[in-house]
């Protein structure tokens, strides 16, 4: 069984040379320059999916190699979707690279409410409504190189979705054109596995209903993420993250767009879109290591909420934690990972207390 979702490559220093003299290279691991592989995917949120996935390597006008990736899938859940993303690197009087992505996705999804509090009616979990949706975006961002490990440059997206919720007699459609700016530091010898350095993104982004935004909205987002080397092949890595989405008007907030916790990448075991709210702030931290040549464990935990920030009130912070297993698939350690995570929202024989994973590359 093949499983891929978004191979991609090595990241190159500024010079055009790459970070990957650390990849095990004994290994013998194929480095091709273009790929084509099935998807076999699985989270709780959408079930197993199937479907294919492409990717290219490719040189433009840059010593850096540039990736163009393209795919779909379908769940057992209903759920499909098609998607294509990728990072371009040019070399004109400053180095400088265009991250872009875009798709359309037709999900049929659980709506379950806003803020954090998991108790409804004495379940001990949050009971949701189910909704189908029809969601069209894009994301184009050119990033410069401005010295040492630092980029900046501003993006644009765009957001469209239709939603039903059930037993509704009609649909609601947003659209929500945005622009911004981001700023990142990233020292890290590689991108999809590090073992040593650092990486700190901040972006701000606005959309306005003057140009025919469903909302006027401010969303900011802090990354923050360190990769430390205890050992050989060992590593510890932990990740910081908050996200807040600030309104004039905060009650006209489309759900779609308020930040949200959990799912594969962020707070592994707690259900994706189970808890939103206008802010969010999340710790997870992983230890790495080695089993045998390619394959590769981790333990790992986090933990985090959502809050509304104009009537702050705390609460029990959510809690994932579990075990991992990494196969690596080429030289640009490209993994599949397989995680099992456990919740603090249900009780130990409940079966939604627990979350299984499995798809590629790493949570952070």
């Amino acid at each position: 069984m093949l499983v891929a979702v978004w191979t991609g490559v090595v990241r190159l220093s500024a010079d055009g040379t790459s970070s990957a003299a650390s990849v095990d290279e004994e290994l013998q691991l194929p480095n091709w320059p273009a790929m084509a592989v099935p998807v076999i995917n699985y989270t709780p949120e959408t079930g197993w999916e199937f479907g294919g996935a492409a990717q290219a390597y490719i040189k433009l006008f840059s010593p850096r190699t540039s990736v163009i990736q393209v795919g779909g899938a379908y769940s057992l859940n209903r759920q499909w979707y098609v998607n294509a993303q990728g990072t371009l690197y040019f070399s004109t009087i400053l180095p400088w690279l265009l991250q872009f992505r875009a798709g359309f996705r037709n999900y049929p999804d659980i709506y379950y409410g806003i803020g954090a509090e998991p108790n409804i009616a004495g379940t001990g979990a949050r009971r949701g409504t189910p909704y189908d949706s029809q969601r069209g975006y894009a994301f184009v961002q050119p990033l410069v190189h401005v010295g040492r490990s630092w980029y900046i440059g501003p993006h644009a997206e765009y957001l469209w979705e239709r939603t039903r919720m059930q037993n509704a007699d009609e649909s609601v459609t947003i659209q929500m054109p945005g622009i911004g700016i981001t700023a990142q530091y990233d020292s890290r010898d590689e991108v999809y596995y590090p073992h040593r350095g650092l990486m700190l993104k901040f972006s701000l982004t606005h959309y306005n209903r003057w140009w025919r935004s469903t909302c006027g909205l401010t969303a900011g987002q802090i990354d923050f993420r360190q990769y430390i080397p205890i050992g050989k092949q060992v590593v510890w890595c932990y990740q910081v993250r908050g996200t807040i989405a600030a309104s004039l008007t905060p009650d006209d907030v489309p759900f779609q767009m308020l930040p949200t916790i959990g799912g594969q990448d962020l707070v592994r075991g707690i259900p994706y879109g189970m808890f939103r709210d206008n802010t969010m702030v999340a710790l997870q931290t992983e230890l790495r290591f080695p089993i045998w040549r390619w394959i590769r464990a981790c333990v790992f935990a986090g933990a985090g909420d959502v809050y509304d920030y104009q009537h702050w009130q705390w609460s029990v912070p959510k809690i994932g934690y579990g075990l991992g297993l990494r196969l690596t698939i080429n030289r640009a350690k490209i993994n599949i990972r397989a995680d099992v995570a456990r919740n603090n929202i249900y009780p130990w024989q409940n079966i939604n207390g627990y979350g299984f994973y499995l798809t590629a590359t790493e949570a952070f």
